[in-house]
């Protein structure tokens, strides 16, 4: 047992790309939001009947995509922008003023489109449902979103990560006990599973707003005299647009394998089948969660290696972390696909007795994406966030037409393929440019 933990340590201090401490944080909370969040996908499915749950699945793909549509990944920008070395405590004060207000004004903008299209999407497939629906379902995810990607920002880069995965486990807990009281109480329906989400998202992000505040204090103070002003605003944007608007494009393509997909396999396919297109995807996307902390935690510390001109050593430790992770990529899918019946079987029954079929399908994009987890990270800390965005886009349209070909010609199987493709191509893509441009030297 010794000579086993003394190998790991001596592989995680080979990779160098992250701290442990970090890692184990983030998988606290990936762990939360997976187990949580997984057991209210698999209880509102089992609740809700394929049928229904067909229609929740739609209706909670509306505001995910419109959010992605307008989402500059403010997280990400905020450590870049406060990482860097001239930026003084004024400067990175109004940086972080310009930053939340940004975000919340964008997410509104997001909440007020989501609702309209909401309506118009679900009637369009002859769902009918009341317009509170997409209301509650678009309410959900601004009360979660509005205005707090600096503040995780500001956890990550202060090394407070641990409150992010403790909240963020928090709040798919109370929508889970929300959901069993209305079990209890016999009232579950697609409405009710909706409008319980809004309370607790909205708490937890209230909570991430406060402690993002103190951290923000703490790390570069407060002057009476530094008054922040709508130029600012201004100011920042044209200095950051370039990182903001290939953010945003990289957001708009993630938006394919967030939940476009659901939407076009509303058009071509049953409710029951989208519930079981959606079930599966949760499954495989509860799998992800066992190594998506690595994409998380290592942007500091890449962008530490490129700001330091260490290009060679981050080139040779990316080299062996692809091999290791292309092993453990094997492993992972191969068990996704063995405990699938059992998983299915256990907690859903005979009515979705087509999911484990599917997660094979849904699920081998994971094969090809792990080893190269680290591409978005580099191609951000490195400037090259462009780069990044082309490889997205690529990859978007490459998955739409593969997801759109899928389910028009081989119903659900075909959709899950599409998806394997839209999943894996932007971080093959984005390698190869990596390479290509020899920000990484292969």
């Amino acid at each position: 047992m010794m000579v086993a933990m003394s190998k790991i340590r001596d592989l995680l201090d080979r990779i160098q790309l992250f701290s442990v401490r970090d890692m184990a944080w983030q998988y606290v909370a990936n762990f939360g939001v997976a187990i949580f969040g997984a057991l209210f996908i698999l209880a509102a499915g089992r609740l809700l009947g394929p049928t229904d749950f067909g229609v929740y699945a739609i209706a909670a793909a509306v505001p995910t995509v419109v959010n992605a549509l307008l989402d500059y990944r403010i997280q990400e920008v905020s450590i870049v922008v406060l990482s860097e070395r001239a930026a003084a405590a004024t400067k990175a004060r109004r940086n972080i003023r310009s930053m939340f207000l940004f975000d919340a004004l964008t997410r509104v903008v997001a909440f007020v489109i989501s609702v309209p299209i909401g309506v118009m999407v679900l009637k369009s497939m002859s769902f009918d449902v009341p317009a509170v629906v997409p209301l509650c379902a678009a309410l959900a995810v601004f009360c979660a979103k509005a205005g707090n990607g600096v503040a995780v920002g500001l956890m990550r880069l202060s090394g407070n990560i641990h409150n992010y995965a403790i909240l963020q486990s928090l709040d798919w807990g109370i929508r889970l006990l929300a959901l069993a009281a209305l079990y209890f109480w016999n009232m579950v329906d697609i409405e009710a599973a909706f409008a319980i989400q809004v309370l607790p998202a909205l708490l937890v992000n209230l909570i991430i707003l406060y402690i993002a505040r103190r951290i923000a204090l703490r790390s570069y103070g407060e002057s009476s005299n530094d008054r922040w002003r709508p130029t600012h605003l201004r100011r920042f944007y044209a200095s950051k647009s370039r990182l903001l608007l290939s953010s945003q494009s990289i957001s708009a393509t993630d938006s394919v394998v967030k939940e476009l997909d659901t939407l076009i396999c509303g058009i071509f396919l049953t409710a029951h089948n989208v519930a079981i297109y959606k079930i599966a995807k949760s499954i495989a996307t509860i799998s992800w969660k066992f190594v998506d902390p690595i994409f998380i935690v290592i942007l500091p510390n890449i962008a530490s290696y490129i700001s330091d001109r260490k290009l060679a050593e981050l080139s040779e430790i990316l080299r062996k972390s692809t091999l290791y992770l292309a092993a453990i990529s094997i492993v992972m899918f191969l068990f996704v696909c063995g405990m699938a019946y059992p998983f299915t079987n256990f907690f859903l029954g005979t009515e979705y007795e087509d999911v484990p079929l599917l997660v094979p399908f849904i699920s081998i994009w994971i094969v090809a994406a792990l080893p190269f987890v680290w591409t978005h990270s580099v191609a951000i800390a490195s400037g090259n966030a462009a780069l990044q965005a082309i490889s997205g886009w690529a990859a978007a349209i490459l998955g739409v037409i593969a997801i759109l070909i899928g389910a028009a010609s081989w119903s659900v199987y075909g959709a899950a393929i599409g998806l394997s493709v839209a999943y894996a191509a932007p971080f093959v893509i984005s390698c190869y440019l990596l390479i290509s441009k020899k920000v990484v030297q292969w």
